[in-house]
């Protein structure tokens, strides 16, 4: 289960995040995720509660936006889903343009005070 390993690291960095900048709680927190993370949504969102009681992120909601895997055709540039052929010429993928991400997009915080 390296969802834990990733919400542990997330958490780490926004609580620094928080104390550089002056943060007060942390309300929401944004991801893309891409699909050859290999993470399953629910899991992380598990983790993530388990996590943050005591943290600047209690209560804090885990709004997750899905990066499907696409690969660029060969042929044509085009862009080709995991496991498929271009559905322009037909071409292989190639070079891989999405599907990796794990990028916080966003962070609601309170400020302190």
């Amino acid at each position: 289960m390296h969802e834990l390993s990733l919400v542990e690291s997330l958490v780490t960095a926004l609580e620094e995040r928080a104390r550089q900048e002056g943060w007060g709680r942390i309300q929401g927190v944004r991801l893309r995720l891409g699909a050859l993370r290999q993470v399953v949504p629910e899991v992380l969102e598990f983790c993530f509660q388990g996590a943050i009681p005591g943290t600047p992120l209690a209560g804090a909601a885990l709004e997750l936006e899905e990066v499907p895997a696409l690969f660029r055709c060969v042929g044509c540039g085009g862009e080709v889903p995991l496991g498929g052929r271009c559905p322009a010429c037909g071409g292989p993928g190639g070079e891989m343009i999405s599907g990796l991400e794990w990028e916080i997009l966003s962070v609601d915080v309170e400020e302190e005070g």
